[in-house]
Formats: C-alpha cells, sequence, structure tokens
C-alpha cells in the first residue's frame, strides 16, 4: 500500500471521526473531498462503520499494535497547506492517535486477516450499522452521499444509507427525497420503501413514502420500479408512478416546471387528500390531520404553497366543504 492510499485512508478517519460534529461549512468541505474520487467516498463509508462497530474498531487498533504498517506523519505546514478537515492551533487534534490507529489497522487488512471481523458484514452484505440523514420540519437538506451521489431530503424525511463494496442501498424511513445518482456500474443504487424497490438506471429521481404508498418521479435517466406482487416495470424520465400497494397508476409531468415539493409547491394532480395532508404536515410545527379517515381516497387537483401548510389546508378543505378545526393535539380538517 502507497503513501497516497495511506493518507488517504487517516484523511476518511478525520472526517468520519468529525462527521456528526460537522457544520454547514465543513459538510460543504467533506462535499468536496468525497467528489474528488470515488475511491474517497468508499474509504469513508468503511470507516464510519468501522467507527461504528466498537468490537471492530478495538480490532482494527489491536491490528495495527502488531502489524509494521507505516502512519505518514502530519504536515506541519501552515493551515492553507495543510489536509481537508484537519484543523490546528500548534498542537494537535483531540484523539487524533487514535484515528490514526485506526487507519493503520484498516491498512492492514489488505495483508491481515482479521478472523471474523469484515469492513462489511456478510449477512446480505449490509453494513451493521447505516448512515442516517434526517431534515426537521419544515426544512429541506442537501447531503452528499459517500459516494458521491447528491441527496435532498424533504421536510421531515430521514433516510438509512446501506453502502458496501458490491451495493448501493438506501432505506426511505420517512418523507420523500431527491436522488442525483452517480454512476458506478458495479454497485447498484437502489432505494427501497415498505412496499416498493426502485433501482437507479443512471438518473435522477424522488422517491415518497406515504401511508400504504411508495411514488416515484423520474427527473433524467430511467428508474426500475418493483412493487410488492407485481411484476417490475421501467419508468422513464418526466414520469411518474405510484404504487399504493394493490394496484400502481402512472403518469406525466413537466419536471423543469413542476418538480414537486423541491419548489415549495404542492402540484396535486388527481391527488388523493390523505396525500395531501401528509406532505403538508411536514412542514407544519402543529401537527395536521384529517379528521374522518373516510375522507382520505377523495381526490383534488390544484397548486398550493408547502411553506404556508395552515393556509394551504384551509384551500385545500374549501374544495371539499371542510374547515380547518384547531384543537390541543393539533389540526384537523373536519366537516364544516
Amino acid at each position: 500500500m502507497d503513501e497516497r492510499q495511506l493518507e488517504m485512508i487517516e484523511t476518511a478517519a478525520d472526517w468520519a471521526d468529525r462527521y456528526d460534529d460537522l457544520d454547514e461549512a465543513g459538510r460543504r468541505e467533506l462535499a468536496r473531498w468525497l467528489e474528488q474520487s470515488p475511491e474517497h467516498g468508499r474509504t469513508f463509508a468503511r470507516m464510519r462503520q468501522v467507527l461504528q462497530d466498537g468490537a471492530l474498531a478495538e480490532a482494527l487498533e489491536s491490528t495495527a499494535s502488531v502489524v509494521e504498517v507505516p502512519i505518514p506523519e502530519l504536515p506541519r505546514q501552515r493551515p492553507s497547506a495543510m489536509r481537508p478537515g484537519l484543523r490546528r492551533t500548534g498542537q494537535e487534534a483531540p484523539g487524533l492517535g487514535r484515528r490514526q490507529a485506526l487507519a493503520a489497522g484498516l491498512a492492514a487488512l489488505a495483508v491481515v486477516p482479521l478472523g471474523s471481523y469484515f469492513l462489511f458484514r456478510n449477512d446480505k452484505n449490509v453494513p451493521a450499522s447505516p448512515l442516517r440523514f434526517a431534515s426537521a420540519v419544515g426544512k429541506r437538506r442537501h447531503f452528499t452521499l459517500p459516494d458521491g451521489s447528491g441527496l435532498l431530503l424533504d421536510a421531515a424525511s430521514s433516510v438509512a444509507v446501506h453502502f458496501t463494496a458490491d451495493m448501493r442501498a438506501v432505506e426511505l424511513e420517512r418523507g420523500a427525497a431527491r436522488f442525483d445518482v452517480r454512476h458506478d456500474a458495479a454497485r447498484p443504487f437502489e432505494v427501497r420503501t415498505p412496499g416498493a424497490n426502485m433501482t437507479a438506471l443512471g438518473t435522477s429521481f424522488s422517491v415518497d413514502r406515504l401511508t400504504g404508498a411508495s411514488e416515484l418521479r423520474v427527473f433524467s435517466g430511467r428508474v426500475r420500479m418493483a412493487a410488492d406482487g407485481h411484476d417490475a416495470f421501467v419508468v422513464p424520465a418526466r414520469e411518474w408512478a405510484l404504487f399504493d400497494g394493490s394496484a400502481t397508476s402512472r403518469g406525466n409531468f413537466d419536471a423543469e416546471t413542476r418538480p414537486d415539493w423541491q419548489n415549495d409547491w404542492l402540484d396535486a394532480d388527481s391527488m388523493r387528500l390523505g396525500f395531501a395532508i401528509e406532505r403538508l404536515a411536514r412542514y407544519s410545527e402543529t401537527p395536521i390531520r384529517l379528521g374522518d379517515p373516510a375522507l382520505a381516497s377523495r381526490t383534488f387537483s390544484g397548486r398550493f404553497r408547502l411553506d404556508r401548510p395552515e393556509q394551504s389546508l384551509a384551500l385545500i378543505g374549501a374544495l371539499f366543504g371542510l374547515e380547518a378545526s384547531r384543537r390541543a393535539d393539533g389540526i384537523y380538517l373536519v366537516t364544516a
């Protein structure tokens, strides 16, 4: 293993160790480093896995103590010449020795087996602890995934990212997300919801997890959608597909003027009232609910502001002769 690889591993160790405490500027700096090379992303993901698995980290540190793996000296130049992410004020950064040991142990894996420990566990090739990304109510957030792919989370949304040497899987835990996927023919990129799996075929797309349903919108390229109990099919650019647990509906949309939630608008085209309530609720600090669940399947069309959820709720309610009623536990849309 050459000096360049060791330098990359140690830098990844530093980023991984500080990841949870990075501010927005730090995350942008990390994103730039990840975009320099797909190898950066893979090494960063591996190091995050090491740090999240205490037993594995201990094994790597022990390995570093018995295997002769050279650890490059940290640069002593002025701050502008240092590696990205390393901050110095005359003393070494806290925890640096541990990160160097972990980096050396990770490098040692190239020449020394570690018994039952691997960077990625063998059960279904899924890491033990996924990376998680989340957004708050009313706030969308941009992230860069370990492979360099872009992630935009809708408000009140979260994903769990499982990346290994052979696959890239993202579980949409709640809400909606857009993915701008970096091509990697050796590692398919798959997004999972309770009722469907979406596999990117070199593309940009969004997935919305709703109660009992999954909606896919393709902005460029193509995505293969496999819904439970149904044959898989390919959705091309500028088309959407919604699986509600029993049937699939499809249609077209204008990706430039109607990008769905990404431009603060709820674009309803025969949208179910229940789905609209879920989407508005992501932007409201006060819970928004439908008073009568039997009304959830009623449909409507129109454009409504997501960043003004209570106003939009009142406008949508008026279409059905309903009104917004504030109660102790939230705002309910009820019969006027």
